[in-house]
């Protein structure tokens, strides 16, 4: 075969043309370009698809992004519900305490009633609506001080007792805490004191309200015979309170209405220590202030004598007191107190 003779397999006759075999080749590198290119494509679609279907990826775990998402719900609606669910609950224990404690108040009540109406025949005279006044000013005064016991065991009686001869005394007034006393101290019995040597059945002074407590019973147990050591030293005690004590326009007002009886006893006072015959217990002849303790028990346990036999200090003292044992209702002045 000559040197410049080119052979094609499969094809005979003469060789085509250079130019023609270029252009041949070319059509052929074109289509195996297209085709490469579309595979390309293919594969592009293919990846994109691939990836729009995979899962996202997160920079963190999926665990704790559902954790997080959880949290986000509880505080967005549970938290609420909780919350009410609480206050509900809350409602419902403040309810239950409210009702326990007016059960235990209605127990309270029940049980102050009962000792009252045994020992203090003053208030088993009320009535009714006047006992829940009484009652309601008794643990008012008996919750304002500090009852200290000596020489004896504590009960719980006692302080009930007490406030409830306070209570008597100032029933008619609007001020009736003696807010200058804080402490009473309850003796066991009569008690000598180291100043004088002197026997006493109780006495006031700045240091506190002081009471022997066998005395203040038989104050009560007989209550006609105007001897009632309750009452006794709570009137000094007011006394004490009327011209130490913070004071309004009822302090003012109840020291003018003192002012008024002692006008009226000095007199009987001073009568009784030159030898008139008398209602009052002599003890009312020591001094003015005994003259005044001593005819508030004479007021409260022997009224009847005491307005048939000095009827004008009587009045002086009801008006002071703003009640009169003899009426009913202790014919109490709403608006004077």
């Amino acid at each position: 075969m000559p040197p410049d003779t080119s052979f094609i397999p499969g094809v005979t006759g003469p060789p085509p043309p250079v130019d023609t075999l270029i252009d041949s080749i070319s059509r052929e590198d074109l289509l195996w370009q297209q085709s490469l290119q579309q595979h390309l494509d293919s594969l592009g679609e293919a990846y994109m698809r691939s990836k729009e279907s995979a899962p996202p990826q997160f920079l963190l775990p999926q665990w704790l992004i559902f954790l997080l998402v959880m949290v986000i719900v509880f505080l967005l609606v549970l938290r609420p519900v909780l919350k009410e669910r609480r206050e509900t609950q809350t409602k419902v224990l403040r309810f239950n305490r409210k009702n326990e404690d007016k059960d235990k108040d209605q127990d309270q009540d029940q049980q102050y009633d009962h000792w009252l109406n045994r020992y203090n025949p003053y208030y088993s005279c009320l009535s009714i609506p006047q006992k829940k006044r009484f009652l309601h000013r008794v643990k008012q005064f008996m919750h304002s001080k500090e009852f200290r016991f000596h020489a004896m065991v504590e009960e719980e009686y006692i302080p009930v007792l007490i406030s409830g001869a306070a209570v008597q005394l100032t029933f008619g007034l609007r001020n009736y805490l003696m807010d200058y006393f804080d402490v009473i101290h309850v003796m066991r019995r009569e008690y000598v004191l180291n100043i004088d040597k002197e026997t006493y059945y109780g006495h006031v002074s700045k240091n506190g309200i002081h009471i022997s407590w066998n005395r203040f019973l038989e104050g009560y147990g007989d209550y006609t015979d105007s001897l009632n050591v309750g009452l006794h030293e709570m009137a000094h005690a007011l006394q004490f309170d009327a011209y130490l004590g913070l004071e309004d326009h009822h302090d003012r007002g109840f020291k003018e209405r003192l002012s008024d009886f002692s006008e009226e006893g000095r007199p009987v006072f001073r009568a009784m220590r030159k030898g008139m015959s008398h209602l009052l217990d002599d003890y009312a002849m020591t001094n003015f202030d005994e003259f005044w303790a001593v005819s508030v028990e004479t007021f409260f346990e022997n009224p009847s004598a005491f307005r048939e036999k000095l009827p004008a200090l009587y009045q002086e003292m009801s008006q002071l007191l703003n009640q009169d044992p003899l009426l009913p209702g202790n014919a109490i002045d709403a608006g004077l107190g």
